[in-house]
């Protein structure tokens, strides 16, 4: 993980710095689901701008991400935002995630099999879960990409089976090269 840690931090060091919160398309349309009430967490935030659009909600909102030059980018846009931001620099190979302390989980373009337990230990009851990244149809155009950082086809739909699914594209028509499922922990 050090090895991606450190390119991380090389690509965000690059970036240029912005006020501008550009949260993922999929989390704006799906904002009529989240109560604006309690904490929020962004696994594998980057620059944290779905976590800052999830502080503008009103949540109380956490950022993780082993990338501290894109926390340091997240803070910079939350201060000119005027948004309260948690930001916590973890090794997401050995991050523990506090459970039963989530309203809100977002996980956006980032796949670590081994997190799924916590993730959904990490939720309180009928706290809303926006899940999604990249599956084997992005192996397409990207064949250096790794194959075990895509979803195969079904995969969230079985790890989350026991929730209330309010929406996904995780199905076999799916052509697209990400997959998402968003749903409420029973």
């Amino acid at each position: 993980m050090k090895r991606d840690i450190e390119r991380w931090n090389e690509k965000y060091s690059k970036c240029r710095l912005t006020t501008v919160i550009k949260a993922d398309p999929l989390l704006v349309e799906n904002a009529s689901l989240f109560s604006g009430k309690g904490n929020a967490l962004d696994i594998a935030s980057g620059v944290c701008n779905n976590a800052l659009y999830l502080a503008s909600l009103g949540y109380d909102s956490f950022a993780v991400d082993g990338s501290y030059t894109a926390l340091r980018i997240g803070k910079h846009k939350a201060v000119a935002n005027k948004l309260t931001l948690h930001c916590f620099v973890a090794d997401l190979d050995i991050y523990h995630i506090v459970e039963h302390a989530f309203d809100m989980v977002v996980v956006i373009k980032y796949l670590n099999r081994n997190l799924v337990t916590a993730i959904k230990n990490a939720m309180k009851r009928d706290g809303v879960l926006l899940f999604k990244t990249f599956n084997c149809r992005f192996l397409d155009e990207n064949p250096s990409f790794s194959r075990k950082y895509v979803l195969s086809d079904g995969e969230l739909i079985e790890w989350f089976r026991d929730w209330d699914c309010v929406a996904t594209n995780d199905i076999p028509t799916n052509n697209s090269a990400q997959t998402y499922w968003v749903g409420r922990k029973r």
